[in-house]
């Protein structure tokens, strides 16, 4: 799985694109049609398959690095570069990751395996440093570690800087280990065993693919151990991995990827579909695999957790593997983050050392190897059935489910999927228990969350925050982001990159708060903690507090992710919602028709609105009734959450900022 993938990144690494002739020889060498290498190669950003310019400079172009102007750089450098005709080429890519440090722009140069990322520079600046690259001298890029990171405490991870020695880890093999021996106690005592199948019981139970001439007994013990059947059932023996489910649970522990499913049910549905495997003597191979395709615009915390923190999450990805019995692990991470993918290698190089993952991991009793697959590109591989697609040496197009991952994932068989921050907190749990992780939330929610902030605040980046803490304190606390740039008042706020829509600094009763708002009892829930009128007919939006479930309940767009944008009066929220637009029309993989043809339907729509070339009464009559019904039908018929998400932006600028909308309209 991944080869045809690894092998193309090698054959672009050497070439500095996919040279046809290597594509030939690789495809004569494995029996690969060609055609499939194009479909494949065609379908992600990152492969070239023409011979490109020597040097290469990238502009990201959305959400924050729009609000600093990336726009505007990206149209003087190509006319200042000569694009096209000189031997720099200049184009726009999607979101690098760097939101906090816009605009962001990298650097790519034939012949080199890594590019080189730049942040913060002016135009005159890049195009210097491209000019520099073409010469042959090297500039220093500017590099993620060197970054200053959060001010703000961090709690997730428990080793507090020390070397981590995988106690989370080691707890959980305790507690499996002691119940082997309960186990093997029970069968020489009640069954009378001899102590050598005993012995060869005790290897078996480590590992669910057991082979070889064992006896009947030994055989169908080892079935019931590992299928929780007949006398091995009970958390004292085979259902020990439900101590830590629990602790799982005590802490409410949820996917921090953005869609909020609680941990444990990913967990068991896993872990049940290995044993029914043992049941039938099928395929008993499972996979974990770190969702670390960290595209959204706005979103950058995993950036930090991978190469501040990697031996969180490959603990995490260890402890998922020992509960539901997967035989091997991936980090996918996206190729825009070098420094972290080497910092996950050497972590897993460590880790093997200490024999806790690995093909021989001694401590573990049984082999589990973790590596990391880089991605070729695209936001749509953060939909994990496309991130599962693209490991399989396919186009990364989402699936149509059912059926689900935790059956049928990678090479057919079980598989996890979780996000880098699900991982990341699974050690704190395991080693300080759920109810302490859980305990550590405020106003009344659980837990504890990492956020990543950009926009018009003065001090953007990754924050660690207490599930419930309101946006007020996350804005404009002190060891947060102390405010707005300027001390401007906030219009706006994104609550998830792109996909959350544009929310206004006060939702009424007739924009935004849900209909019948004050019977809503986390409307009602909310006024108790925050001492607000049960009758208001408005809600400032700073009074919210950052919990998936009370956005649900009372935002407009329904959405908490990671990615938080800040908009200070004086933005223009109709052009930002433009740009949003372009980003899904860029980044639809073209699978479904409606989200193919209706982001760039909508693009369209958006740039005649800012270009003026729409009156009011087109607008009224024709257009906006045209809209709602597009996003009816985008949202119906798409496959996953890109082409649901698209309508959003538009949407929430029309219903919330209608005066930055009619400004472009045409008497």
């Amino acid at each position: 799985m991944g080869s045809l993938v690894t092998a193309l990144q090698k054959i672009q690494s050497q070439f500095g694109y996919l040279k046809r002739e290597a594509l030939e020889q690789y495809s004569e060498q494995t029996g690969v049609p060609l055609y499939r290498l194009h479909s494949v190669a065609s379908f992600f950003p990152h492969f070239q398959l023409t011979p490109p310019k020597p040097v290469t400079l990238k502009i990201c172009r959305d959400m924050a690095c729009h609000m600093a102007g990336s726009g505007k750089m990206l149209r003087d450098l190509k006319d200042s570069l000569g694009n096209g005709v000189g031997m720099i080429h200049v184009e726009g890519v999607s979101c690098l990751g760097r939101c906090d440090r816009a605009p962001a722009a990298c650097v790519s140069i034939t012949g080199s395996e890594h590019d080189y990322f730049y942040l913060k520079r002016s135009a005159a600046e890049l195009k210097q440093i491209a000019q520099d690259w073409l010469r042959g001298e090297a500039r220093a890029a500017d590099y993620d570690i060197d970054q200053p990171f959060s001010p703000a405490p961090i709690t997730v991870d428990p080793y507090a800087g020390k070397s981590p020695e995988y106690a989370g880890v080691m707890r959980a093999l305790q507690i499996r280990d002691e119940a082997l021996v309960r186990a093997a106690n029970l069968l020489s005592e009640k069954f009378d065993w001899p102590q050598d199948n005993i012995a060869r019981f005790r290897n078996g139970a480590l590992q669910t693919k057991f082979e070889g001439a064992l006896p009947e007994q030994v055989e169908e013990a080892l079935r019931c151990w590992h299928t929780e059947d007949d006398w091995a059932k009970g958390p004292e023996l085979a259902g020990w991995s439900e101590i830590l489910l629990n602790e799982l649970k005590n802490a409410d522990l949820r996917g921090l990827g953005g869609a909020g499913i609680p941990a444990t049910q990913k967990w068991r549905d896993v872990r049940d579909a290995v044993r029914t495997a043992v049941r039938r003597r099928d395929d008993t191979r499972a996979f974990i695999v770190v969702n670390g395709d960290e595209s959204e615009p706005g979103t950058f915390k995993d950036r930090e957790l991978l190469l501040r923190t990697p031996h969180l999450v490959l603990e995490g990805v260890i402890l998922a593997a020992l509960v539901t019995g997967a035989t091997e692990g991936f980090i996918f991470i996206r190729h825009e983050y070098p420094e972290q993918i080497e910092a996950c290698r050497k972590e897993i190089e460590r880790a093997e050392e200490l024999g806790v993952c690995g093909p021989n991991a001694l401590r573990l009793g049984r082999p589990f190897p973790v590596s990391v697959f880089v991605s070729p590109g695209g936001y749509i591989c953060g939909e994990q059935s496309a991130l599962i697609e693209a490991m399989s040496d396919r186009r990364g197009e989402p699936r149509n489910l059912p059926p689900k991952l935790e059956t049928n994932g990678l090479d057919d068989r079980p598989t996890l999927v979780s996000n880098v921050e699900t991982f990341a907190w699974i050690p704190y749990i395991c080693m300080n228990r759920g109810g302490v992780y859980a305990a550590q939330g405020v106003n009344e929610w659980k837990g504890r969350r990492l956020f990543s902030v950009s926009g018009d605040v003065k001090r953007p980046g990754v924050y660690e925050l207490p599930m419930g803490l309101t946006l007020r304190e996350l804005i404009y606390g002190e060891q947060f982001c102390q405010g707005i740039v300027a001390d401007r008042k906030l219009k706006g706020f994104a609550p998830s990159g792109p996909s959350g829509g544009f929310l206004p600094a006060k939702l009424t009763t007739t924009a935004g708060l849900p209909r019948d708002h004050t019977n809503n009892k986390s409307w009602q829930a909310l006024v108790r903690r925050r001492g607000l009128d049960p009758n208001a007919t408005e809600l400032d939006i700073l009074d919210l507090e950052l919990e998936l479930n009370l956005f649900r309940a009372l935002s407009p767009t329904q959405a908490l992710g990671a990615g938080l944008i800040v908009y200070a009066e004086g933005r223009d929220i109709a052009e930002e919602a433009v740009n949003s637009l372009e980003f899904f029309r860029n980044e639809s993989c073209g699978k479904c028709v409606p989200c193919r043809l209706g982001a760039q339907k909508m693009v369209s729509l958006g740039e005649n609105l800012l270009d003026g070339k729409i009156n009011r009464a087109r607008w009224s009559n024709e257009l906006l009734p045209l809209v709602a019904e597009m996003g009816r039908a985008i949202e119906l018929a798409s496959i996953c959450g890109l082409g649901r998400s698209v309508p959003v932006p538009l949407r929430t600028a029309i219903n919330y900022f209608n005066d930055d909308v009619s400004k472009y309209l045409k008497q």
